[in-house]
């Protein structure tokens, strides 16, 4: 009786063979992702005709973050602020995207009037 177990040179060649052509696969490299953003309060009424808006995000690479609007931006990693103006007594928003390597997130915050009176500091 044959022992069934036994490789034949002929299954053991292509046994190599096909293990051979599998090594040459190697696994795809793992990409970067968008950045994702974790918090966004847009717009803080400031008065006075002016607001207050932040973003905090992650990044698995170096992010570029651009605010819509007149005002100044003050940008950490994985933090952006933004101080800007509005026109008292008309609706805005206001649009934040974070852009990497891999892509770019948008939010755009919710329409307010933007309001006069005193300034709150």
């Amino acid at each position: 009786m044959q022992n069934i177990f036994t490789r034949s040179p002929l299954l053991s060649a292509v046994l190599m063979a096909g293990l051979s052509a599998a090594a040459l696969v190697a696994p795809a490299p793992a990409h970067a992702a968008a950045p994702t953003i974790t918090t966004f309060a847009c717009p803080l009424d400031n008065g006075g005709g002016r607001f207050y808006c932040f973003v905090d995000y992650s990044s698995d690479s170096p992010a570029t973050v651009t605010w819509s609007g007149n005002g100044s931006i003050f940008n950490d990693t994985g933090h952006s602020d933004f101080y800007g103006h509005c026109s008292i007594g008309h609706p805005f928003t206001v649009t934040v995207t974070i852009t990497n390597s891999s892509g770019s997130t948008t939010r755009i915050s919710r329409s307010t009037t933007c309001r006069g009176g005193p300034i709150i500091l």
